[in-house]
């Protein structure tokens, strides 16, 4: 009995994919890590299969074996992805920014970046499912990695005037950490009432940021600032494309 497969443009979809050059085998993993990206956001983590990845994207299975070797590769792989386009986005808006450097204003940067990333959305929005699917596929070593030198980045602020001296850097960097991961969590912890929207929390926390942690006289540049940030996610990138 001749049994039938699935054919994705007249090959199986199990059939080892035809060579690529590398121009080509970029765009195809792009295209995969967005897709991937799209099912996260739809399905969960728990529920998306390397089949559904497979299927909704058009090619082989094969063909994903061949950048990742499993479900938790690719899908890291899909979030450092989506956190490379965040980025990008975040620089554009910090440098038509007059007072993109002042930490207030990054704040507000990032998370309105983040925001418009559907992933990074769907995490910050209170998807516990993705954050914590995607955090518990990360080995400690990696997460540190991902997360950078985030007290250097602070000293940085610090010599520079843009942010209080006289508060310890650990006491900064777990503060703003914890808000990040406040954000993420607090809708699950206080249940089904309505929370206010991302867009007005972003607003209240950078406020909160700028009288919390600027000093009362700030420096008339922040042009510094937007170098140490853009500094600092220069050496995320290369980890990003390191462990990729």
């Amino acid at each position: 009995m001749v049994t039938s497969r699935k054919t994705i443009k007249g090959r199986p979809m199990d059939a080892d994919p035809p060579p690529l050059p590398a121009e080509g085998r970029a765009r195809r993993s792009a295209h995969i890590l967005e897709t991937a990206a799209t099912l996260l956001v739809r399905w969960g983590f728990r529920k998306t299969t390397i089949d559904d990845v497979a299927r909704e994207a058009g090619v082989a299975k094969g063909t994903i074996y061949l950048h990742w070797k499993d479900k938790n590769a690719l899908f890291l792989a899909a979030l450092m992805h989506a956190h490379k386009q965040a980025n990008a986005d975040v620089m554009q808006r910090i440098a038509v920014d007059p007072e993109g450097g002042l930490p207030h204003r990054l704040w507000t940067h990032g998370m309105l970046a983040a925001l418009a990333n559907p992933l990074m959305a769907a995490i910050i929005k209170g998807d516990t499912d993705i954050f914590q699917g995607l955090r518990g596929a990360f080995d400690p070593e990696t997460l540190q990695q991902l997360t950078g030198d985030y007290e250097a980045y602070i000293v940085q602020l610090q010599q520079a005037g843009l942010i209080r001296a006289d508060l310890p850097v650990s006491v900064i960097t777990f503060l703003t950490s914890a808000l990040k991961i406040g954000l993420i969590n607090t809708p699950d912890l206080l249940g089904p009432e309505q929370p206010p929207s991302m867009e007005q929390l972003t607003e209240a926390l950078s406020d909160l940021i700028r009288r919390w942690l600027e000093p009362d006289s700030l420096p008339r540049d922040s042009a510094v600032g937007k170098r140490f940030v853009a500094e600092w996610l220069e050496k995320l990138k290369e980890v990003e494309e390191q462990l990729q």
